[in-house]
């Protein structure tokens, strides 16, 4: 009986170990050279700069990206921040902006809508454009914060590329120890899902608002008067969407060494991943995550303790290494590019379970939120 048994716990970590391995390899080794976000300073001017923040949001939030954006290293640049006139703090804000001494210039542009909406800020932004003087056009969330050289960058890359709109993606980093701690973990559960889930996806990235979008003035002209025609949305030229679809060159990548949120890890998913949905299948992958840790752990306390003077004793304790290792370096990597706390990588396991509780805790949460959006306009409907 003790033979099955260790055959049946060689065979668990066989599979753990080849799961992790998988896992490890998309997730480092997965990304191609078209993803690739190869920055470098700018080698030329490339005229006025036009960047739009509709202010949505934590105050505080939205205050450091501002900050943010006046610390820019490219000379020539104009902010324009858009708010809902009814929000007295964003107001105060924009006079507070306006007011203090910097080489940029900031215009306000009020607006009698709210901006929570992602569709009321392609409107806001409609009605912004008109202010604006420059030759490239960035799209900001208000809660996104740029590196000092994030704007020169971008600008560089698009303008020597002859890309039209590049779109990339924002980083998080934490504020408290114990965050830093988890978030590695929480990272990789996430990074799992997404793995898992990457093939049955229909949806494109590009469909959904990007947290920073630089694009050329010239190319937004011509597809804004092609939205504008009746009966075509109108939303095309605020995103890759419609630059795509006119055939012109976009370029979408990881900006997460350029730009960053701010994230707790209690909303993590909501904070990184805003458009994702979790079903059971989601759990289930997290859950297994989870067992898959366990048994690294398992697999070396017994190889350690019933040592390795047969076959399956050894495979036991080589495969559960396995899979403790790649954990390690995949806690390391994540929390390099995180700026978390990878001096604790060899201690991942005793943050993995914490997060996997606060992922799980998390996509509940967002699965309610969705069903009770949906019932709302249901019960509107039948009333």
């Amino acid at each position: 009986m003790g033979s099955v048994l260790q055959f049946g716990l060689l065979f668990l970590c066989w599979l753990a170990a080849l799961a992790t391995l998988l896992i490890f390899l998309e997730t480092w080794f997965g990304l191609s050279g078209r993803n690739r976000f190869l920055a470098r300073r700018a080698s030329g001017a490339y005229g006025v700069i036009t960047v739009f923040v509709p202010m949505h949001g934590a105050s505080g939030k939205v205050e450091r990206t501002i900050g943010s954006i006046l610390q820019q290293s490219y000379p020539f640049i104009e902010l324009v921040l858009i708010y809902w006139e009814e929000h007295r703090h964003f107001e105060q804000l924009v006079k507070q902006f306006r007011s203090a001494r910097s080489h940029i210039p900031v215009r306000a542009v009020p607006t009698s809508f709210a901006l929570d909406a992602r569709n009321n800020r392609i409107r806001a932004l409609e009605h912004a454009q008109g202010v604006a003087r420059g030759r490239w056009f960035v799209i900001l969330d208000s809660d996104v914060i740029l590196d000092r050289f994030a704007v020169e960058t971008a600008v560089e890359f698009a303008g020597s590329n002859e890309v039209s709109a590049l779109a990339l993606r924002a980083g998080i980093r934490c504020r408290s120890w114990l965050q830093r701690i988890i978030a590695p973990s929480m990272e990789h559960l996430l990074q799992m899902v997404r793995i898992a889930n990457r093939r049955r996806e229909k949806r494109r990235a590009a469909d959904f608002e990007s947290p920073f979008l630089i694009v050329n003035r010239e190319a937004f002209d011509m597809v804004d008067k092609i939205n504008r025609i009746p009966g075509v949305l109108n939303d095309g030229a605020w995103s890759m969407w419609g630059y795509q679809i006119e055939g012109l060159r976009t370029f979408e990548a990881d900006g997460s060494r350029w730009m960053w949120r701010d994230a707790d890890v209690r909303s993590w998913s909501s904070s990184i991943d805003p458009e994702r949905r979790y079903g059971k299948s989601s759990a289930g992958f997290v859950i297994g995550s989870a067992i898959m840790a366990v048994l690294s752990v398992a697999g070396l306390a017994f190889g350690m303790i019933h040592g390795i003077d047969n076959f399956a004793g050894a495979s036991i304790l080589a495969f559960s290494g396995v899979s403790y290792l790649l954990m390690w370096t995949s806690y390391f990597l994540f929390a390099r590019r995180l700026r978390a706390a990878a001096w604790f990588a060899p201690l991942w396991i005793l943050s993995y379970f914490p997060a996997a509780v606060l992922t799980l805790v998390e996509m509940r949460r967002i699965s309610r939120g969705r069903a009770k959006e949906v019932e709302v306009p249901k019960n509107i409907v039948s009333s």
